[in-house]
């Protein structure tokens, strides 16, 4: 059994939903990523190019503070972990909303800290069209969510995907979000539970 499952994907892909789900059949330990505590989101979405940086670096801060807090004090009453989301989405995230010179910075920090840190046993990318991601993120209902672009959306999809490539070590699982809407088709949630506990070759593979 996987010991460390994160569960990716864009804004509004449904990863916090797929997660408890998981970490509930599981009988794992669940990780939630604390981006509504960040200072700096609301204001990003106003003004990325004033605050993307302070926001990235944020993030990053947060997200390997709760990955190294849970990972070197594990539960004794749970089997491993599922995160519904991944270090190394700041990489991915920050590639698309710094500049140049920023993102050299950001990425010599960056990679001190993800050296430091095991990487998922499986990591599970939840692919959603743009049309889809809108229609979830209206659905849901955050005000400060509300006018992303679909540029942006089409964006950080592309990114993921490729960043992938680059991860050749890594077990990645990409599903596709329509089929495997467990909210919608319920009756894909033990499908999905079931492909969660077998062992995939390193790289991508798609369902």
């Amino acid at each position: 059994m996987h010991q460390y499952i994160a569960v990716e994907g864009v804004i509004g892909a449904g990863k916090t939903t797929i997660a408890h789900v998981l970490a509930d059949a599981l009988k794992a330990q669940l990780l939630l990523e604390e981006f509504e505590e960040n200072p700096f989101l609301s204001k990003f979405y106003e003004n990325q190019d004033k605050f993307a940086f302070p926001l990235e670096l944020s993030f990053l801060a947060s997200r390997y503070h709760q990955v190294k807090q849970v990972l070197e004090n594990p539960s004794l009453f749970h089997n491993g972990i599922v995160s519904d989301f991944v270090l190394y989405k700041s990489l991915v995230f920050a590639s698309t909303t710094l500049e140049n010179d920023q993102f050299l910075l950001y990425r010599r920090l960056f990679d001190i800290m993800f050296q430091q840190m095991p990487k998922p046993d499986l990591t599970i990318y939840i692919y959603h069209s743009v049309e889809q991601l809108q229609a979830n993120i209206r659905k849901r209902g955050r005000d400060y969510e509300q006018n992303i672009t679909n540029e942006y959306l089409e964006t950080l999809n592309d990114t993921y995907l490729q960043y992938f490539k680059q991860l050749t070590n890594h077990s990645i699982l990409i599903l596709d979000g329509k089929k495997f809407d467990i909210i919608e088709n319920p009756e894909t949630k033990s499908e999905l539970i079931s492909l969660c506990q077998r062992k995939f070759p390193e790289g991508m593979n798609y369902l």
